[in-house]
């Protein structure tokens, strides 16, 4: 008991000490509650606004949006590229109407996609790469190609030099097919660019990381043949 009391009295100052914030903290409260009371009716006000917009709007404009590209992926799939990017003036507006009536929603999203990879498809490469720039995800298979195939329009506008990058992105995907087939055009553009070592390396990259994951493919059975012809 007396143990008790003596651990009591020897920390006089501690307890003085966690009135003084208790009493601190009460004080700031009552000096600033008004200011306080508003910040927290904002941040309910936010949180409220957000889900009013993402249950009343947003979905609803995604399932609008869902509806509207299954038909331009029909048009894409036949290779009808400009009625897929412009509509059909009957029931369907175009992926090029979708980008940019629904962009903020995943099928929004996607019609980016699918709207760049059709200008490509036609040559447009400045509009193929404005939409395939605004579409976002990075997925191992789709993600990826997209930003090769921003590579590619580079490539075609004779801008080799910007496409490298987009090709060193591009062949980090996860996807073992999607790697390797943006390593071979990063290799071949080096080459292009007379950037042999950098084509050497890339090469030898393919053949220690790819050569026996992908037997069967022209290129990759081919790899030591690049590789022999920048050893020279």
């Amino acid at each position: 008991m007396a143990q008790n009391k003596k651990t009591n009295v020897e920390n006089p100052q501690e307890l003085e000490n966690f009135e003084n914030a208790v009493l601190s903290s009460e004080a700031f409260i009552e000096k600033y509650q008004k200011q306080l009371m508003i910040a927290f009716v904002v941040i309910i006000t936010l949180i409220a606004g957000w889900l009013v917009y993402k249950n009343l709007v947003q979905e609803p404009a995604n399932q609008e949006a869902e509806a509207l590209i299954v038909e331009g992926q029909l048009y894409f799939a036949a290779n009808q590229y400009q009625m897929a990017l412009d509509g059909d003036s009957i029931n369907y507006i175009g992926f090029v109407a979708i980008a940019d009536e629904y962009g903020n929603t995943p099928s929004g999203n996607l019609a980016n996609a699918y709207a760049g990879i059709s200008y490509y498809k036609l040559g447009d490469y400045d509009n193929a790469i404005a939409y395939l720039s605004n579409y976002s995800g990075d997925d191992a298979i789709v993600g990826y190609s997209i930003l090769g195939t921003i590579g590619d329009s580079y490539v075609q506008k004779g801008e080799t030099e910007s496409a490298l990058s987009y090709f060193e992105k591009a062949a980090k995907s996860e996807n073992v097919m999607v790697a390797t087939t943006y390593l071979l055009k990063l290799a071949r553009a080096y080459e292009s660019l007379n950037q042999n070592d950098k084509a050497l390396a890339t090469y030898q990259t393919i053949k220690s990381q790819y050569k026996d994951v992908l037997p069967g493919i022209a290129d990759v059975d081919d790899v030591d043949k690049f590789i022999n012809a920048l050893s020279k």
